[in-house]
């Protein structure tokens, strides 16, 4: 994980000051809400720290280091939206592992029968099975793990959303 640091950040579109000096400090492994009305900013400062949108002045820094200028892909970070797109079929585990498998394993190795055999599949996809349990155990929902997407009550499945988008490395925020 990694801590995250906006310092003074600025965003205009033209003569309009979206973001006036925005300054927050995220603790690794801290999770933080940004709440407001409608226009006021939240996704514009979110896209800004994933990089996929400049400030207009201040800086962003994770784990220490200024991100300013660099791309969103090289920023190790992940975009989650508001509507999940849940495959059915899957289970909440299984749905919480798809990102990191497609990030991590390669066409063959994601094989359902096949994949098992090729070198360094089974070993990744040990890791990749305890960082699920990690991720439901800190979030308390271990005992969904098996459920099947239509069994989950509407307000338990954006609960997979964010944890299936946290990406590799040591920076894991998950924003959007």
């Amino acid at each position: 994980m990694a801590e995250l640091s906006i310092e003074n950040v600025t965003k205009r579109f033209g003569e309009t000051e979206v973001l006036k000096g925005v300054s927050l400090d995220i603790a690794d492994g801290e999770f933080v809400s940004l709440v407001g009305p409608s226009g006021c900013g939240k996704s514009t400062l979110l896209r800004i720290i994933a990089g996929l949108e400049e400030q207009s002045s201040g800086d962003i820094r994770i784990h220490g280091k200024s991100v300013a200028g660099q791309r969103a892909a090289d920023r190790n970070l992940s975009m989650v939206f508001q509507s999940y797109a849940l495959y059915p079929h899957l289970s909440v585990g299984e749905n919480i592992a798809v990102p990191l498998k497609m990030r991590r394993m390669n066409g063959v190795q994601r094989l359902p029968v096949l994949g098992r055999f090729m070198p360094g599949a089974r070993a990744m996809a040990g890791e990749i099975g305890q960082e699920v349990d990690n991720a439901a155990h800190m979030l308390e929902i271990g005992h969904l793990l098996d459920r099947k997407p239509g069994q989950l009550s509407g307000g338990l499945r954006p609960t997979r959303g964010p944890w299936s988008r946290l990406g590799p490395g040591s920076g894991r925020f998950s924003v959007g």
